[in-house]
Parts: C-alpha cells; structure tokens; sequence
C-alpha cells in the first residue's frame, strides 16, 4: 500500500463579540504525523454601563485537503465545541456534508472526494451555508444560517432535563457524544418544539447544527464599575474523513442502493468497490498503516476521536483560544447651569 498523507492546510476562523471585534485563527500543517497549531486574536472590548456581554459568536472558515490515502473519501465531518470560562467543552455545531463525485468548485465552495481530494470553504461558514437551495425550497422552517453562537443570553440548553424517552433515534449520552444523534429536524422536533429548549445553532433546512450555546453570558459579564475583567473562551475543532457507502454512491450515479458495489463503482472515478460501505460510512483506513482500529469505525464517540488523532490519518482535532473582555464604565453624576440672577 501506498503509504497515507492527510494535508492540513491554511485556513481562518473568526471568533466576534455581539458589538463587534474579530478574531483570526489559522491552521497548519503537514503530512499525517504533524502537529496542528491554531491561534486566536481576540474579539473588541465590549465596553457598557453594566459591564454586560450579550453574545459570542463564530464564523468558522477552513480548508482540508488530504493525499494518497489508500481509501478514498466521500464525507467530511466536522464537530466544534466551546469551553467558556473554564467550564468544560460543550458541542456546539456538528455537520457532515457528503463530497461530490469528481470535483465541485464554485465561488463558496471547492470540494473532492477520492484517495486524493479536499474539502475548502473560500468564505466563512454562514455564507457559505447561505448558498444551499435547501434553506428556500418552500419546506419550512426556511431559515438562513447566522454565526454560531458561543455564548447568549438564553444560554447552553438544558439537555439533560428533556425527557429522552420520547425521542426515538438517540438517548442523551449518544446525543451528546455523537454516536447517534438522529436528524437535524428530529432534534428541532423533539428538543424545541416539545421540550421548549433553545438550538441556537441548529439548522433543520440542511441537516446540521443539532446544538445550542455553549453558555450563558453571565461568567462573562464584570458588575465592578470602572473595571474590567477577561474571560477565556477556547474553541475545539475535530474532523474525521469517511468512506462512500451505498447511498452516496447511488446518488451520484444513474443506479439505485440496490445495484452491487461494482456496479456504483463502475460510474465512480476513483471509487473502487472496496472503498463503499453498505451502511453508514465508516472512517477512512480503519486498523491500516498502523493507524487506530476502531470497534465501531462508523459511529466513534466524540471524545474518541480526539483521543486518537496523533495516531490516526483521518482525524484532526485542535484547539484554540481567545479571550472576552467586559469593561463596566465608571459611574458619575454631576450639574451644569446657570442661576441666572438678577437684583435690582
């Protein structure tokens, strides 16, 4: 076999407080074995009479690319999480969007599925999101996508209070550790229309989101007035490459699920019949070239994906941090006039 490369190329993300202020982040990297750093700017101070912070939000925008696997690669998922204040990392945003066969470039998007392909935004997320036809095609709810919202007033939804038994694809632990989450209008369906919770982040039209806030905005606000405080907030990206399956495959051909590997193969370039799954696709290279063999390589919990992503070729997880700044504007009183008199 052809010895693997998974190239992690140069990207940004965007980190911004509610009243404005950006911060950068950039990826880098080499063949499978490198590191990965990733540095944030932070956002604008935000400055008021009450020290208030309203939100914390995330543009992300990224380019992935790999080379000479010896599976070929159709999907691309990727999970981002926040931790606000030393809270712990909670998901925010999930997505896996399938690769087209062959190449896709257009003015938003360039992606490749095979051995050797990418997956490049060329915009942060929401506007490339903002492009899908699906978030206009007359089915409701019809929203456009926003920033991601790292921090809010409604805050980071109450999961573990929502009645699990009544939702049929996943329990809470597999939810929130993404080995069966269900779909994106499922979770709009069950945790917002029957629990009453808040998915800031959750887009149903396009089938990704699936979670709300990481936080309130109450570790970040400071009541001192005349002072100001700083609050870490550190962003955790992972990204795990994954085999054709049957589905995919007959969508991008004239067959349908039925026909044999071979046959979807054989309307592919660069898929062969051993690189389709009859299921759900499973990461790339799983058990090969030394890297890690997953028990179940089609639903790996979060957590164990970025526990094994020094030794496996088709996962990626990095951190980066920044900080948000409240100031609570001094108070002061004062008059000014005139008595205006007068004597005579």
């Amino acid at each position: 076999m052809q010895r693997r490369k998974f190239l992690k190329t140069t990207g940004s993300i965007g980190a911004a407080a509610a009243i404005g202020g950006s911060g950068i982040l950039a990826m880098s990297g080499g063949a499978a074995a490198s590191d990965i750093s990733i540095t944030a700017s932070s956002p604008a101070t935000v400055q008021n009479d009450r020290g208030d912070v309203s939100k914390v939000t995330t543009n992300p925008q990224f380019d992935v690319s790999w080379k000479n696997l010896d599976d070929a690669v159709a999907k691309v998922f990727f999970l981002i999480e926040a931790n606000v204040g030393g809270q712990g990392f909670v998901p925010i945003y999930r997505a896996t969007p399938w690769l087209p066969a062959g190449t896709e470039n257009n003015s938003y998007l360039k992606a490749e599925s095979g051995t050797t392909g990418q997956y490049t935004l060329k915009h942060p997320l929401v506007k490339v999101l903002n492009q899908d036809d699906r978030f206009d095609d007359g089915t409701p709810p019809n929203e456009s996508a926003s920033p991601l919202v790292i921090a809010d007033e409604d805050g980071n939804p109450d999961y573990s209070g929502a009645d699990w038994s009544n939702y049929g694809p996943a329990s809470e632990s597999s939810y929130m550790n993404g080995v069966s989450v269900g779909s994106a209008s499922e979770a709009e369906a069950f945790l917002v229309n029957d629990e009453g919770l808040v998915l800031q982040n959750n887009y149903p039209d396009i089938d990704s989101g699936y979670y709300g806030a990481a936080s309130d905005t109450s570790v970040l606000d400071h009541e001192t007035d005349g002072k100001s405080d700083d609050t870490k907030v550190v962003l955790r990206y992972t990204f795990e490459l994954q085999r054709p399956n049957k589905s995919w495959a007959a969508s991008r051909t004239s067959l349908d699920s039925s026909a044999s590997k071979e046959e979807l193969a054989a309307e592919l370039d660069g898929i062969q019949p051993s690189d389709i799954d009859g299921g759900n696709s499973k990461i790339v290279m799983n058990g090969e070239d030394g890297n890690t063999n997953f028990n179940n390589p089609d639903g790996i919990p979060y957590s164990n994906l970025q526990a094994n992503a020094d030794s496996h070729v088709g996962i990626l997880s990095t951190t980066a941090t920044f900080k948000v700044t409240a100031k609570n504007e001094g108070a002061e009183s004062g008059v000014t006039g005139s008595s205006n008199t007068n004597a005579s």
